[in-house]
């Protein structure tokens, strides 16, 4: 089975919310080249382009913008499976 990266998801987050390279990686912590090349993961994994440039601007393709809010609460919901539960947290302290 070929199995996602599934930090592909933190930066194809950051990316839809942003609509730019150069915003998502700050956001991030990255570099704009580094975001470039996630991008171009992402890009073949999902089979859209994603982020188009549109003049000076980059813009959300109709498949980034249909799996935008998706994204944002798929990567919520991630994120708080892998939080200790707060019985844990009590427990701890």
């Amino acid at each position: 089975m070929n199995v996602p990266d599934l930090n592909l998801l933190i930066a194809l987050d950051a990316l839809l919310a942003e609509a730019s390279v150069a915003g998502a990686a700050r956001r991030l912590g990255l570099s704009a080249s580094a975001m470039s090349r996630t991008l171009s993961r992402l890009r073949a994994t999902t089979g859209d382009p994603l982020l188009v440039r549109a003049g000076r601007h980059m813009v959300l393709t109709p498949h980034a913008e249909a799996i935008r809010e998706r994204t944002q609460h798929t990567l919520f919901d991630t994120l708080t499976l892998l939080r200790p539960s707060p019985a844990e947290l009590a427990l701890s302290t």
